[in-house]
């Protein structure tokens, strides 16, 4: 019995599963960017991995923070900004297995961005 959960448990790992998480707003990249200018991310981060703009006229900046192997996961960070200003800060995350859900995400970001972990 021991042998078939321990072999469950190792197909769990290996195989990982995948869950899609929206962070609460009181995130510290939230409340770092949130009301800065839109240079103030630009020199933190760079230019954004995705661009577009809405039909009301904001930029959608997309930055995305990717990690491969065994502890996969990917953080993405949407910025809205309007008058060079960034309006809006949405953190999503996806652990892609059991082994990423123990580390944070978004771990480059926050370090560019001086937030401890």
């Amino acid at each position: 019995m021991k042998t078939i959960i321990a072999l469950a448990a190792a197909g769990l790992l290996l195989g990982g599963c995948s869950s899609s998480v929206v962070n609460p707003q009181d995130d510290p990249i939230v409340i770092d960017l949130t009301g800065k200018p839109v240079n103030y991310v630009e020199k933190k981060l760079g230019l954004p991995n995705k661009r577009s703009e809405t039909r009301s006229g904001a930029m959608v900046w997309v930055y995305l923070d990717r990690e491969k192997g065994i502890s996969a996961k990917e953080c993405k960070v949407t910025l809205s900004i309007r008058n060079d200003v960034i309006e809006n800060v949405i953190v999503a995350t996806d652990n892609q297995s059991l082994l990423s859900m123990v580390s944070s995400s978004c771990e480059r970001i926050r370090k560019e961005l001086g937030i401890a972990s």
